[in-house]
């Protein structure tokens, strides 16, 4: 085949070149016929030639048959901190690289309890995402505090019209608690977050499923609890979110959800203490109730949320109520939530549908500053005057869409005790 390949292109030219060389009574005593029949073997043959130069040049592992049809190029890996759907299926693994660092400064104007300013690093975490073969994975490890922890750990992979995730991540419940902390816009979050009613339950290590499009989304979660940094146990929950937005115009919209997360305990299962600081972080804090702990351990949790956005303003606020089995027997009754407003003149924020959570701003540009307002409160609805409150005024510099400059004041209030203590907190934050 290959001697051909090479002595056919010489014989087509020879061929070709002969037949006006032909001596004229030669020529003319060959029947038109007989011409006619030559170039059209002539044309066959050069047909053919280039049909199996196109098959050498193919892979023996393609079909040839397939080398003029386009072949698709599939969609890049979503990088987002809640992907609503896992990548498409590769024939090579993508792996991208990511991460946040989150630097913090704290002074205390105190009251009746100490609390110790300074300088922390709140979070220093790296993230890899990728996908193949139609499987998406995260591994979010933090370094922060000393001690390696994870995070999110997970796999990803479609299952009908939604995603199923495996693996360790957040409960689909509460506004606040989904919100990244890259997005966040107080330095920190509410009492309906693992900042008051699930202390300790931020991450959580088994199954959820999440569909989401442009009119809202819903998820499910069947999961176990502990995380990678606590020891085994037997505790299990269940939790579900719905959220729908609602679009005004194009400058407008509103964010209506509502959340359940159902918890047992079993074997192991700790006792959690739940309030908040009132004081700001590493500032003064309070315990409202402490949960009973192993099989006795129980919490029913609720809530509902309402968000929206017009132009430059936006706005996100949630209620929530949790009954607790307590040690020793009964159960005590929880309830508060938070209530934010935001002004970011010159921008708007990211809104994402299918997740039902406030993103970044969009379109920086050379800097956006946003100036923002917050009222966290959670209360024991068996007790009177066990109350813990904050309020918190805040301004937001995003230099880039990696970076942000955050200054806030916090000022907080214990009932039970009086005390009432002030923070101011700044973070600088690099987001890659």
């Amino acid at each position: 085949m290959t001697a051909f390949r090479s002595a056919a292109p010489a014989a087509l030219l020879a061929l070709a070149a002969s037949l006006p060389l032909l001596p004229g009574p030669a020529l003319a005593a060959a029947p038109e016929e007989e011409i006619a029949r030559l170039r059209a073997e002539l044309a066959a043959l050069q047909a053919r030639l280039e049909a199996l130069e196109r098959r050498a040049a193919v892979p023996a592992s393609v079909d040839p048959a397939s080398v003029s049809a386009p072949v698709p190029t599939p969609p890049a890996v979503a990088t987002n901190e809640a992907p609503a759907a896992p990548p498409a299926a590769r024939s090579r693994p993508e792996v991208k690289l990511g991460g946040r660092i989150h630097w913090e400064a704290y002074a205390f104007d105190t009251d009746q309890r100490p609390a110790t300013g300074g300088t922390e690093f709140r979070r220093v975490r790296f993230q890899l995402q990728g996908a193949l073969h139609g499987w998406g994975f995260r591994l979010q490890p933090e370094f922060a505090g000393g001690d390696a922890e994870l995070r999110d750990v997970y796999l990803q992979h479609a299952l009908g019209a939604g995603t199923l995730t495996i693996g360790q991540f957040k409960p689909y419940r509460s506004m606040d608690e989904l919100t990244s902390s890259n997005d966040g816009w107080a330095l920190e979050r509410g009492p309906t977050s693992a900042s008051g009613l699930f202390t300790g339950r931020q991450w959580q290590q088994g199954l959820g499923w999440q569909v989401g499009g442009e009119a809202g989304g819903f998820g499910i979660a069947l999961f176990g609890l502990r995380n990678s940094n606590e020891p085994r146990n037997e505790g299990h929950g269940l939790s579900l979110r719905g959220t729908r937005m609602l679009r005004i115009d194009e400058q407008t919209f509103w964010h209506v959800g509502g959340w359940l997360s159902l918890e047992e305990g079993g074997a192991g299962t700790p006792a959690r203490d739940i309030g908040f600081s009132y004081g700001g972080r590493r500032g003064p804090s309070a315990v409202l109730r402490q949960t009973a702990a192993g099989s006795a351990f129980s919490q029913q949790s609720a809530g509902v949320e309402l968000a929206g956005a017009r132009g430059p303003w936006h706005w996100q606020g949630e209620w929530a109520r949790a009954r607790l089995a307590l040690p020793g027997g009964g159960s005590g009754t929880l309830e508060g939530g938070y209530a934010q407003l935001a002004w970011l003149p010159g921008g708007q924020r990211s809104y994402d549908a299918g997740d039902g959570v406030f993103g970044s701003p969009k379109n920086i540009g050379r800097g956006l500053w946003e100036v923002i307002a917050r009222l966290d409160h959670l209360q024991d609805a068996d007790r009177s005057g066990a109350d813990l409150s904050r309020w918190s005024l805040g301004l937001n510099w995003y230099a880039s869409p990696q970076v942000r400059f955050m200054l806030q004041w916090t000022q907080g209030r214990d009932e039970a005790s009086g005390d009432d203590p002030g923070q101011l907190g700044f973070r600088a934050q690099y987001v890659f």
